[in-house]
């Protein structure tokens, strides 16, 4: 009765992953989070069975290409982390492998289509934001907008190279956007599981509470080797810069996570009236000054993860 169950929740997150592909985020990692917590339920040959389900509606319903991507984005990094549920464990083995899982699956996909294709979609994606950027300057031509520029001595030409240079730009980091969606889709397929095993009362996936979070050491010295790669290459733009950049983007959102957790537990060691101050305080300097804070929580959640200022790793 479980196993027809979980086929059937499966299958409509397939279905609507296969058919809907705006939200493909979404029910990617209701997928994941259904096959994570069937295996709370199942034993590992129905998991099996389910699996293989999963993989022949997702076949029938979005063809080979589309399979390809499901499998090697979202589906191998849910799938090792079903199979490490049978091995009992735990939140952070599961979050562990399934981010590698995902990174290594999206270098795979990668790779194959860049040695069928000779690209992964820089340069088209290049050229769409190119032609929408020209759309925007037309547009803006027609507003208005571009004498109030003029009369502050930047003409047309000049917008436009500025803006075609940062599509350029925007471009190169296509593969740091690849990786994001992965990363972000495993983790919220974990916090879906967690959630809904917490609410069975089934303890396994349990996580520690979100202030005593800490980023792990090693991602503190990747963030330290795309630094010295995008700083060596600045010079000259070349591959080995925006190879650090690549690096440095994936890793902004996953310190400045571990950051917010930081100053969250500093926050818990105050005083309730003084917390309330601190924290307006931060929300009117992150609404006011948002790149600062990107740069100041992304440095918290860095530096945290190297001294361990919390003593959260004490016991190792």
């Amino acid at each position: 009765m479980l196993l027809v169950l979980f086929v059937f929740i499966s299958l409509i997150s397939c279905f609507f992953l296969a058919n809907l592909p705006g939200l493909t985020l979404i029910f990617a990692a209701l997928w994941g989070a259904t096959l994570i917590i069937s295996a709370l339920y199942l034993v590992k040959k129905d998991l099996i069975f389910l699996l293989i389900i999963n993989l022949g509606v997702l076949y029938f319903l979005a063809g080979a290409s589309n399979l390809f991507f499901y499998l090697f984005f979202f589906g191998i990094a849910a799938i090792v982390m079903s199979l490490l549920v049978f091995r009992n464990k735990g939140y952070y083995e599961l979050q562990k492998w399934g981010i590698i899982s995902a990174v290594m699956g999206v270098s795979i996909f990668l790779g194959v289509i860049y040695l069928t294709t000779g690209n992964i979609g820089i340069n088209l994606f290049e050229e769409q934001l190119q032609t929408y950027m020209a759309e925007s300057i037309d547009h803006y031509e027609e507003l208005g907008i571009l004498d109030f520029y003029e009369k502050r001595g930047i003409v047309k030409a000049e917008l436009e190279e500025k803006m075609y240079g940062l599509a350029s730009k925007i471009a190169k980091h296509l593969p740091a956007f690849y990786y994001l969606q992965a990363i972000l889709v495993v983790f919220f397929m974990l916090l879906i599981a967690v959630w809904v095993s917490l609410k069975r009362n089934i303890l396994r996936l349990k996580k520690r509470p979100y202030s005593q979070e800490i980023m792990p050491w090693q991602l503190a010295w990747l963030a330290i080797a795309g630094l010295i790669l995008w700083l060596v290459g600045r010079e000259n733009m070349s591959l080995i810069y925006f190879a650090g950049s690549n690096i440095l983007l994936i890793l902004v959102p996953i310190t400045m996570y571990y950051g917010l957790s930081a100053i969250t537990f500093k926050f818990r060691q105050r005083k309730l009236q003084k917390r309330k101050w601190l924290i307006l305080i931060i929300v009117i300097l992150c609404v006011v000054f948002p790149l600062s804070a990107v740069i100041f929580l992304s440095i918290i959640g860095l530096f945290d993860a190297l001294i361990d200022y919390r003593k959260l790793r004490i016991e190792k």
